[in-house]
């Protein structure tokens, strides 16, 4: 079962329409239609947080994976931002060393 179709059974469960969910999650009914469909050619990391968080299920429901360890992991928003946030940083600290790189190269012309 594809997770676009998890999505829709889950929403149908509720009784919310795909314009409804859409609202709650961010997207546009059209996209949550693709995606419920099939037709997405990506499903953002983002939006799934948002599912995850409004469902009340974690990422493995939909994947059909079971956790390796015990603890339930909590896909959320804050989670992904936390990750984010740690590769930014890394980022401006290669950028700060290629940097310190140029500067001592232009000083030694």
């Amino acid at each position: 079962m594809s997770i676009g179709f998890k999505i829709k059974k889950l929403r149908e469960e509720v009784n919310l329409s795909q314009e409804n969910l859409a609202v709650q999650l961010g997207i546009t009914q059209s996209e949550l239609s693709k995606i419920e469909n099939g037709r997405a050619k990506k499903i953002d990391v983002f939006f799934m947080a948002k599912v995850c968080d409004f469902f009340k299920k974690d990422f493995d429901h939909f994947t059909g994976k079971k956790s390796v360890n015990k603890e339930v992991v909590s896909y959320t928003i804050q989670t992904s931002l936390a990750i984010i946030i740690k590769e930014l940083k890394k980022i401006i600290d290669e950028n700060q060393k290629k940097d310190e790189i140029i500067k001592f190269l232009k000083s030694k012309k």
